[in-house]
């Protein structure tokens, strides 16, 4: 257990630093979207590219290990809308957020840069398909199921959903080296180096940008929807993760490496993903209720996540 705390009193130390420095006045509100947007489009795109180019293309296509991953996702998602919509009596467009909170973690921001801390560059291949994979489902589902009151059809908001998608840096990093690894190419000295140097930046960048953004999120008294989604999205996540990669072993000609379960593990018990409020924003809807969850979930991970790191990494091997 000291190994574990060893790495991630540091990590969230990191963000505790962030928030310090927004508490003192050092930066704004604004501040911390200026960085948080260097993290976005600069330096975490440059580290997906890096990492991946690191290891064969033939490496990352592990077809049942993807399908089980996002059979989680999607079941989650499914009856965290249920909850909602039923039992929380909230309306149609509350409950695909309120899926998209319990649901969505926090990959860029404190997934990768975990994952990278712990596992090192190992960690780049399964990563990314999660990243690819995962963030494409998650956001197709809240535009299919964000219909208005009335059942108007999703159709325009997949399309833009689409669109954000071949925008999203992150995501077209990944798709750009998976590209230029099957293409067998090698990278030259000087430009390797200066995107080394940048990806060099983004973890503690990452997740120093989080800190200030965490500082100031509006508190609001639905405390029983915040609990339903820190259940949801910091104990029921990694439980049905388990489940499905650990109940049954693999039956096609894939076998999973122990550490794609690891990462998929780790991944399923981070916060409430950060973007997840842009979402709200965008749509015009439950932006209070994420910010706040995004909050919550933050503060209970940074206990929480230490303890299912030592399980994960002891145990699962």
């Amino acid at each position: 257990m000291a190994d574990i705390l060893a790495l991630t009193i540091p990590f969230f130390g990191i963000i505790l630093l962030g928030s310090l420095t927004r508490l003192k006045g050092w930066f704004s509100a604004a501040d911390g979207r200026m960085i948080s947007r260097y993290v976005f489009f600069v330096v975490l795109p440059p580290f997906m590219f890096v990492a991946i180019t690191a290891r064969p293309l033939t490496d990352i296509f592990n077809p049942e290990f993807t399908l089980r991953y996002e059979l989680v996702t999607i079941s989650l998602f499914t009856l965290a809308f249920l909850v909602g919509r039923y039992l929380l009596k909230l309306s149609r467009r509350e409950a695909s957020l309120f899926s998209l909170n319990a649901s969505y973690p926090n990959y860029g921001y404190i997934g990768v840069p975990l994952a990278l801390l712990a596992f090192g560059e190992e960690a780049a291949v399964p990563m990314a398909v999660i990243l690819v994979v995962n963030n494409a489902v998650l956001v197709f589902l809240v535009a299919l199921f964000i219909t208005d009151e009335e059942g108007e059809k999703a159709g325009s908001s997949v399309g833009r959903t689409i669109a954000s998608l071949v925008k999203n840096p992150l995501l077209m990093s990944v798709v750009m080296a998976m590209v230029f690894s099957a293409s067998g190419l090698k990278m030259p000295q000087m430009p390797a180096l200066f995107l080394d140097l940048l990806a060099g930046a983004a973890a503690p960048t990452a997740l120093f940008a989080l800190g200030i953004a965490l500082v100031g999120q509006p508190v609001r008294s639905a405390w029983g929807e915040l609990g339903a989604l820190a259940l949801f999205k910091l104990f029921m996540h990694p439980l049905i993760m388990a489940l499905v990669l650990l109940g049954w072993p693999a039956i096609g000609p894939y076998p999973f490496d122990p550490l794609w379960i690891q990462i998929a593990l780790i991944f399923s018990c981070l916060p409430v993903a950060a973007n997840v409020f842009n979402l709200a924003e965008f749509y015009g809807v439950y932006s209070g209720r994420t910010a706040t969850s995004i909050m919550l979930s933050t503060l209970i991970a940074s206990v929480s996540v230490p303890v299912m790191m030592f399980l994960i990494i002891y145990v699962v091997r």
